[in-house]
C-alpha cells in the first residue's frame, strides 16, 4: 500500500501570488501521482492545467467569501431568531 507523501507537499495558500500557488499545486499533483496515490478529486482537481487550477482557486475564494458573508449576516440576527431550512 502506498503512503501519502505529506512531507513532500507544498503549501499553496492565498498569501502567495497566483502563479506561485499554481506552481506549488502542480508540484503537489505530480508528487501525489509519483507516490502512487490517487489525487482526492473531491478535495482538489486532478489536473496540471494552470487555467483550471486558477479557476479552482478563484471558485474556492468566492465560496469562502459567500460563507463569511452569510455568517456575518446570521451573527447580526437577534438571539431568539429561529432559522428553518427547506432542505430535505
Amino acid at each position: 500500500m502506498t503512503s501519502w507523501p505529506k512531507d513532500q507537499l507544498l503549501r499553496h495558500g492565498p498569501e502567495l501570488p497566483m502563479d506561485e500557488r499554481v506552481r506549488r499545486f502542480q508540484h503537489n499533483i505530480r508528487t501525489i501521482r509519483a507516490a502512487g496515490c490517487e489525487v482526492p478529486t473531491v478535495a482538489m482537481p486532478d489536473t496540471l492545467d494552470a487555467a483550471e487550477i486558477e479557476e479552482w482557486f478563484r471558485e474556492g475564494a468566492a465560496f469562502s467569501q459567500r460563507l463569511r458573508n452569510l455568517i456575518e449576516r446570521l451573527a447580526e440576527l437577534p438571539d431568539d431568531t429561529i432559522i428553518t431550512s427547506s432542505l430535505p
